[in-house]
């Protein structure tokens, strides 16, 4: 039985009524990129009046409190790989709330959603894909493109976070072929809540007033590379430049991060502080951020950006097109050398530092708002603007 807290089937907020409802459907509610991302538009299209609600897989709902309380959020308490008993509450979220849309953000919720909409064939339902994903990370995941690929090939409207991420999906798997609508959706941030001026940097009280910080946000998972920053600071330390690390996030490779900063020597000069609900004193008090992953289009680069946080980044994903404006510089990813020398650039260059922060600043108000976020999503997804 659903869970009426959370937004039970039938009587869950933003329900009833005559328009049809927009429903995203998600893994789960961690503190992703994408579910991120999901969470911002969930919340700006219920400001404007629209019928949303959120169906997740899984646990954990770690986004749950920064949702809307408007927005249905619905579990679908997912038992096993393939849950029929999640399959069919899925098709009754769908025929009870008049949902008329259906976004399904990254790979296997695009499945379930494929599957519902089959069975709700009656019923006017427009099948829309978010994919965030860049390449796939293991032959596992890329024995099942197999499976994914012609479904997603099936969807009314693929929606990509970067052109070049478009483009590889098109080369690989056929997606956008034949016909089928695809679009870019570029992420967006609060400018006004990511901005500077309005935060404290975080405190660091055992660490020097005068050092200078690298920091990153990510969850702790190989393919996000944190370690390659880690070998970065330390190198720049040997040559005698007092710069720290300040790592946010938790994951499963944190027991890899913490013997690597043993490894490396570099534990005073480490900070590993954890997932964070606001991320913005940390972000404050960095003089750089480094994204050492391959990311289709960071959310945590922009909110960055927005902080006027200058930024080096893996010329993977959707970085350069992020980055073509100026805000930050590049290094091809693995490179712990070109990385080394990217960050030795800006931190021997204050001047440069604040320059490269304010063009970052004017990117994102420019390129990559939520308003514009959302002005697109609606111009694309709903047919309206």
């Amino acid at each position: 039985m659903i869970n009426i807290a959370e937004g039970n089937v039938l009587e869950g907020a933003n329900s009833g009524g005559s328009s049809g409802e927009l429903v995203f459907v998600v893994t789960s509610l961690t503190t992703g990129g994408s579910e991120r991302k999901t969470v911002r538009l969930v919340n700006a299209l219920t400001a404007k009046g629209r019928r949303v609600a959120v169906v997740r897989l899984n646990d954990p709902d770690t986004l749950r409190s920064e949702i809307d309380p408007r927005v249905a959020v619905i579990h679908l308490e997912r038992r096993g790989k393939l849950s029929l008993r999640a399959l069919r509450t899925l098709v009754d979220i769908v025929r009870a709330r008049g949902v008329t849309t259906l976004v399904a953000v990254n790979s296997y919720p695009c499945l379930y959603g494929y599957l519902a909409a089959r069975r709700v064939r009656s019923c006017p339902l427009r099948l829309v894909a978010s994919l965030n994903e860049t390449t796939c990370r293991s032959k596992r995941d890329a024995r099942k493109m197999w499976l994914y690929a012609p479904i997603l090939r099936r969807f009314d409207l693929v929606l990509f976070g970067a052109d070049g991420q478009r483009q590889r999906w098109s080369a690989r798997y056929g997606i956008g072929r034949g016909g089928q609508a695809t679009e870019v959706l570029d992420n967006g941030v609060d400018i006004d809540h990511y901005s500077r001026p309005v935060v404290a940097p975080a405190s660091l009280p055992s660490w020097p007033p005068q050092r200078l910080v690298v920091g990153s946000v990510g969850q702790f998972r190989s393919e996000k590379r944190q370690g390659d920053l880690l070998r970065a600071v330390a190198a720049l330390r040997q040559t005698g430049l007092d710069v720290g690390a300040v790592l946010v996030g938790a994951g499963v490779e944190k027991p890899a991060l913490e013997r690597l900063v043993a490894t490396l020597q570099i534990g005073d000069a480490v900070a590993v502080v954890g997932e964070q609900r606001d991320v913005r004193p940390y972000l404050a008090r960095m003089d750089v951020f480094a994204l050492p992953s391959v990311e289709t289009f960071s959310n945590a680069a922009l909110e960055a950006m927005s902080m006027a946080v200058p930024v080096v980044a893996t010329s993977a994903g959707g970085m350069p097109e992020m980055l073509s404006e100026g805000g930050g510089l590049l290094y091809p990813p693995g490179d712990t050398t070109v990385l080394e020398e990217q960050l030795r650039r800006l931190l021997a260059d204050a001047s440069l530092r604040e320059t490269m922060g304010q063009d970052a600043r004017r990117v994102v108000e420019r390129r990559f708002s939520q308003e514009a976020m959302v002005a697109q999503f609606e111009r694309v997804v709903l047919g309206v603007g």
